[in-house]
């Protein structure tokens, strides 16, 4: 476990444990929006799914020597079942009710109700025992105002078409799905290591996404695609699930949930500017503004009070 008492105070008045926790948020950051880029090509020749299992199985087997070397952990049995709602509702089911809401729903309207996953966090963050304060609430809250601008490049009329029924209640419930794998991450991270426990998630996840993908045959979407896809795959799974997945839960452990949580708001930002870049999409004006809300909503919820 880091030791935060231990390490000097930064120049700006953080400890250096916070410093680099923050920069390992914004990589993930950055990771999880390269993902995202990676993946649209990646679907052109996969189905999503599929994408999704190779690249838990791809992370979990670059984990394993490490968790294996680690040997069974001291206090497994005290985490026992947080870590299971961390394999069930974010190995599992997030997986499954994102892509199954894709399937029934807008993309639009999928991002934009997974983009509510920080502010559940938030609300139920009391129950892990820390402390919700108005300053985190409306940094959060400018940061979703913020997403929501990037995601719908200015046409708020999509937020007339969310409905609670069919695809747009799935991709709710992958969002609460997701608040429930980060509130029950504070608790494993005090106790496991990030690679053990991420080793663990990835691991039944992508047995469990394999199981729920059989019928798709995914070993032979994976025989079937390019150099480039199964490249792509690769890359996703090193610095999006393991490098990235690494960070965050450094961040948790160091930050706690609800300073962690809302760097997930730079990714619909970053994504658009990966794919300005390496796609050719435009980059819209409302985009820069969303953008903008969101490094105000992230400084603003990250920021000490006086």
């Amino acid at each position: 476990m880091v030791n935060t008492l231990a390490i000097p105070a930064a120049p700006t008045g953080r400890t250096q444990a916070e410093v680099l926790a923050y920069a390992g948020l914004t990589f993930s950051s950055v990771a999880w929006a390269l993902a995202f880029v990676l993946g649209k090509i990646v679907v052109g020749e996969m189905m999503p799914l599929a994408v999704a299992t190779w690249r838990f199985v791809a992370a979990a087997l670059v984990l394993l020597p490490f968790a294996l070397r680690e040997g069974r952990p001291r206090g497994l049995g005290a985490v026992a079942l947080p870590l299971a709602i961390m394999v069930v509702c974010g190995g599992l089911m997030y997986q499954w009710m994102f892509f199954a809401a894709l399937a029934r729903t807008s993309a639009t309207n999928t991002a934009l109700l997974v983009a509510l996953n920080p502010v559940l966090t938030l609300l139920l963050s009391p129950l892990i025992g820390e402390q919700l304060r108005r300053q985190q609430l409306m940094g959060v809250v400018l940061a979703l105002a913020g997403a929501v601008l990037v995601i719908t490049k200015g046409d708020l009329g999509h937020l007339g078409q969310l409905t609670l029924a069919g695809g747009d209640l799935l991709a709710l419930a992958a969002a609460a799905m997701w608040a429930a794998f980060n509130l029950a991450s504070r608790r494993v991270v005090a106790q496991l290591s990030p690679s053990f426990t991420n080793c663990v998630v990835y691991s039944c996840g992508g047995v469990a996404l394999l199981l729920i993908g059989w019928g798709e045959q995914p070993w032979a979407q994976l025989a079937a695609a390019s150099p480039g896809a199964v490249g792509s795959i690769l890359v996703m799974a090193v610095l999006a699930s393991v490098l990235a997945g690494q960070l965050f839960l450094v961040g948790v452990r160091v930050l706690g949930v609800s300073h962690t949580v809302v760097f997930v708001y730079l990714v619909p930002v970053i994504t658009a500017l990966l794919s300005r870049l390496a796609l050719g999409e435009q980059f819209e004006l409302a985009q820069a503004a969303g953008g903008s809300a969101v490094l105000a909503g992230v400084y603003w919820t990250t920021r000490r009070r006086a």
